[in-house]
C-alpha cells in the first residue's frame, strides 16, 4: 500500500503557481528580442500547461516561421483556424502568407476564394486578401509559362546577363521580365548579386523591388556605395514615403514651388531618382534642410541658373560645409543614374 501511495505522489506533478504566465512572459520577451529558438522553447512549455491560449499559439507560429519550420507553422496555424483560436482573419492572413512562402499557390487560391465566397470578410481584410489572391493567380500562371519555356533556359540566360557588368540596361530588362514568373525559383541567382560591390546599384534596386512585390520574406544582405545592410524585402517600405523624404519635399515646396514650379519639379524628380538608386539605404541621420538646399542648387545649375550659396544657406538654415557635403553626395549618386547599355 505504501508503494502505491508513493507512485501516486510521484505521478501527480503540481506546477509552480503562475508558471504558465511566467513562461509566456519570458517567451514573448525573447520573441520581441528576436531570440526565436529560446522563445519557441519557452512558449512550447507554456503551451503544455494551457492549450488554446491565442498569445502562446500565435507566438509559437511566429517563432516557427522565423526559424524556418514553415510546414510546422502552417500546421499550427491551420489548427488555430479550425479551433477558433485568436482573431480569425489575422491568423488567416498569417496562414496565407506561410502558404505563399512555401509556394503552395493552389492552396492560397482555394482558401481565399472559399473565404470570399462566404461573404463574411471584414472590410479591412478584403483588399489584402484580394491582393494575395491576385498574387497566387499570377504565380500559378507563371508556373504554367515556365513549364512551356524551360526554367533551365531562363536561369542560364539570367546568369549570363547578370555576369556581364558592361550591359546594365540588358540586366535591368532581363530582371524586369521575371515579374510574371515565380521569382522564388531564381533567388539563388538574384540574392547573391545584391552583395557584390561591383554590380550596378540600379540593377540591385530593380531586383529588390521584384522581391518586395512578391513578398519574399527572407533576410538578405544588400551592398550599395560601400555600405552593407541586412533587410527583409517583405518588410521594406517605399523610400518616397519615409519621414526624411517628406521633410525634404516639404522644404522644397515651401521655398521653391511658388518661386519656380519648373525648378521644383526638377528638384523633386532628382530627389526621387536619388532615393531609387540608394534603396534600401536610408538617410535618416542626414539633415533634410541640407539636402533640400543641395537639390535647389543642383536643379538651378541644370537649368543654367546661378545662385549664391550664401542665399541658400540663409533660406534653408544650413552651413556651407553641410550644403557642399549634400551636394557632393547628390552628384555622386546622380552619376549612377546614367545607365550603360
Amino acid at each position: 500500500m505504501e508503494k502505491n501511495l508513493n507512485d501516486i505522489k510521484q505521478n501527480k506533478v503540481v506546477p509552480f503557481p503562475k508558471l504558465k504566465e511566467r513562461l509566456m512572459e519570458k517567451g514573448l520577451e525573447a520573441l520581441t528580442n528576436k531570440k526565436f529558438s529560446e522563445a519557441l522553447s519557452l512558449l512550447k512549455q507554456a503551451q503544455a500547461l494551457e492549450r488554446g491560449n491565442h498569445e502562446i499559439e500565435l507566438g509559437i507560429v511566429i517563432c516557427l516561421i522565423e526559424v524556418g519550420e514553415l510546414e510546422q507553422a502552417k500546421e499550427n496555424c491551420l489548427a488555430m483556424l479550425n479551433e477558433g483560436v485568436g482573431d480569425y482573419f489575422h491568423v488567416l492572413q498569417i496562414y496565407v502568407t506561410i502558404l505563399i512562402q512555401l509556394g503552395q499557390y493552389d492552396e492560397v487560391k482555394s482558401t481565399i476564394e472559399a473565404i470570399l465566397d462566404e461573404g463574411s470578410v471584414p472590410p479591412g481584410s478584403i483588399d489584402n486578401l484580394a491582393q494575395l489572391l491576385e498574387l497566387s493567380n499570377k504565380m500559378l500562371y507563371a508556373d504554367r509559362v515556365e513549364v512551356e519555356s524551360s526554367q533551365e533556359d531562363i536561369m542560364e540566360q539570367l546568369q549570363q546577363v547578370l555576369n556581364n557588368e558592361e550591359k546594365v540596361g540588358e540586366q535591368i530588362a532581363t530582371v524586369q521580365n521575371l515579374k510574371e514568373l515565380n521569382i522564388r525559383k531564381y533567388l539563388d541567382i538574384l540574392v547573391p548579386f545584391l552583395t557584390i560591390p561591383t554590380k550596378h546599384p540600379v540593377v540591385k534596386t530593380v531586383i529588390l523591388q521584384l522581391l518586395v512585390t512578391n513578398q519574399v520574406d527572407l533576410e538578405i544582405e544588400v551592398e550599395k556605395l560601400g555600405e552593407t545592410r541586412k533587410v527583409n524585402p517583405s518588410k521594406l517600405v517605399d523610400p518616397s514615403m519615409s519621414p526624411f523624404t517628406s521633410k525634404v519635399l516639404s522644404l522644397l515646396d515651401t521655398n521653391l514651388q511658388n518661386e519656380n514650379p519648373t525648378l521644383y519639379e526638377t528638384a523633386k524628380e532628382i530627389w526621387l531618382q536619388h532615393l531609387f538608386i540608394l534603396y534600401p539605404l536610408t538617410m535618416e541621420e542626414e539633415d533634410p534642410a541640407a539636402y533640400a538646399a543641395a537639390l535647389h542648387l543642383y536643379s538651378a545649375e541644370l537649368h543654367g541658373m546661378e545662385l549664391e550659396n550664401r542665399s541658400l544657406e540663409e533660406i534653408y538654415g544650413v552651413s556651407l560645409f553641410e550644403l557642399k557635403h549634400s551636394l557632393d553626395m547628390l552628384e555622386k549618386v546622380e552619376r549612377l543614374s546614367f545607365i550603360p547599355h
